[in-house]
């Protein structure tokens, strides 16, 4: 291997900010794990993406450090800087990770040519000019692939629990009847978000045509709406967030559950990378931006798109007036569950 990783010893990998996009990196992750065996590779990214990667051995150590503003690459550099990191790769594509970058004084930072960045970077790679929908797995992929100077092959995603984090998962669940359903009712967005009454209707009709468990889960944020969720399921849905629900413990009893119901948000990307069976609902996002590389393909998740006839050349998000959430029905949401529960 003689690219622009060729010889490093120290190598520190700058994670993108969103839950669903740390998951989507895990094949690059795993690359640059099996590539540089004897490279020391630490990650720094987001509170919360220590979470979702414990339990994986991609990284030897990882740094929690927030970028917030433009003085947010420079709070907090010297400790890094003092690391002496032999280069830092930059998977998003934020002119502050550049700027990050530089201040850490490391004599090689690699990353894609975007958003007037390039001069940040000793070594760069060109961004395509098309505008066309790509995920997330690919863009961190073959920007690795370009760094090593060979191809990732592999681009499943895949992660990992700690014991801690699967006892805290079973915990979460503990004296649930199986099968175990999750819903996930919230998004980043409100107009990414199935209606939470939408989400209650199906917990009811589920437990009354399959039996077992629905559980609601959310942020600190989302506690609103899983209420409404559970309100609307006449009670009968459990509430993790009373349960004391955290990233972790979210991600350990994903991989236990049966089924996750979801919005285009980061617990998809969970289920995917622990193996779970999923139903996935896009309205104004197109789902060719996080499409994830999975080995079982599409015997592990279901699409549901709020308008699944748009042209291949139509991007979702730009006529997102035509792609509501309330166009999708209860109805097709518990066919699809029913075919996974089935599976």
């Amino acid at each position: 291997m003689n690219g622009p990783l060729h010889g490093v010893s120290k190598l520190l990998v700058v994670l993108p900010s969103w839950v669903g996009d740390a998951v989507m990196a895990t094949p690059a992750l795993r690359s640059l794990r099996a590539s540089l065996p004897g490279t020391r590779i630490e990650g720094l990214g987001r509170p919360g993406l220590d979470a979702v990667l414990e339990g994986a051995p991609f990284l030897d150590a990882f740094h929690v450090h927030t970028m917030r503003g433009w003085l947010g690459p420079f709070t907090g550099v010297g400790r890094f800087r003092a690391m002496r990191f032999d280069a830092v790769l930059l998977l998003p594509n934020s002119p502050r990770s550049g700027l990050f970058a530089l201040a850490t004084g490391a004599p090689r930072r690699l990353g894609w040519s975007r958003d007037g960045r390039g001069w940040m970077l000793t070594h760069r790679l060109s961004a395509p000019k098309d505008r066309a929908p790509r995920s997330a797995v690919d863009w961190y992929a073959d920007l690795v692939a370009w760094a090593l100077t060979r191809p990732v092959t592999d681009r499943t995603v895949s992660l990992a629990c700690s014991a801690s984090q699967r006892a805290a998962g079973e915990r979460l669940l503990e004296g649930l009847a199986r099968p175990i359903t999750i819903l996930n009712p919230g998004a980043n967005r409100e107009d990414k978000r199935w209606p939470a009454e939408r989400f209650g209707a199906l917990a009811e009709r589920l437990l009354q045509t399959r039996g077992g468990s629905v559980c609601v889960t959310g942020g600190p944020a989302e506690r609103e709406v899983v209420v409404r969720v559970v309100q609307a399921s006449g009670d009968r849905a459990v509430n993790l967030i009373e349960r004391g629900v955290s990233l972790g413990s979210l991600k350990a009893a994903i991989g236990l559950a049966d089924l996750l119901v979801t919005n285009d948000t980061g617990p998809r990307h969970l289920a995917a990378g622990m193996g779970t069976r999923c139903v996935s609902l896009f309205g104004p996002t197109d789902p060719r931006w996080a499409a994830l590389h999975e080995a079982a393909g599409p015997a592990r998740e279901i699409q549901l798109l709020a308008e699944p006839f748009l042209p291949a050349e139509i991007v979702a998000d730009r006529v997102a007036r035509f792609c509501g959430m309330d166009r999708i029905g209860v109805g097709d949401v518990l066919h699809a569950c029913v075919r996974l529960l089935d599976r």
